[in-house]
């Protein structure tokens, strides 16, 4: 299947909306345990880098439902520096394999019959977006984009997020949500996983 020809300018204009929204003073500087830096990569600044945690911002608009995740690497390999040795190469592509697959790590209830049209994921450790600190520690992050298409939009009530199933490095998905009805945010745990439409 594939996607619309708009629609990666489309999913990346939505999700830029939800970025500027959620970025309220809570989400400026919290929580970022390795001191007051500045971070500046690629695709954009990051408020925090902390083990354990992820951001999750998700939208819906129409049919379309999208899903953007930014993590520390090491949330997903269990390490942030550039590979060592063959299983820390294996691990990366097999992170990226699963990470491909948006359909596994993000499940909406059957009833709207949504299905991925494209993703995008940055997963690569030691490239120059990476940071190191005073302390000579490397702290790179991992980034994906998912866009779903919905049959029946309407049905849409439920996301089942598998991450903690998937890469058990979390504790905890910090979620920010636009849906027709309005913002909020949600605090996603590996006990209470389902988000609410």
């Amino acid at each position: 299947m594939s996607a619309r020809p708009n629609q990666p300018h489309r999913s990346r204009w939505l999700l830029l909306t939800l970025l500027i929204a959620a970025a309220g003073p809570a989400a400026a500087g919290a929580d970022h345990d390795h001191g007051d830096h500045d971070h500046h990569h690629g695709h954009r600044q990051h408020d925090a880098h902390v083990h354990g945690v992820a951001a999750l911002n998700i939208a819906v608009d129409g049919d379309l439902l999208l899903v953007e995740l930014d993590t520390p690497a090491a949330n997903i390999v269990g390490f942030e520096h550039p590979p060592r040795n063959e299983a820390e190469r294996t691990a990366i592509a097999e992170a990226r394999g699963r990470l491909a697959d948006g359909a596994a790590l993000f499940m909406t209830n059957a009833g709207a019959e949504c299905v991925q049209m494209s993703h995008q994921v940055r997963l690569d450790l030691g490239s120059p977006g990476d940071h190191a600190h005073t302390d000579g520690e490397i702290h790179a992050d991992a980034h994906g984009e998912w866009a779903f298409t919905c049959a029946k939009p309407a049905a849409l009530s439920q996301l089942d997020v598998r991450l903690f199933e998937v890469f058990p490095g979390k504790d905890k998905l910090r979620v920010q949500l636009i849906t027709p009805s309005g913002q909020r945010g949600a605090e996603l745990t590996p006990d209470s996983h389902r988000l609410d439409l």
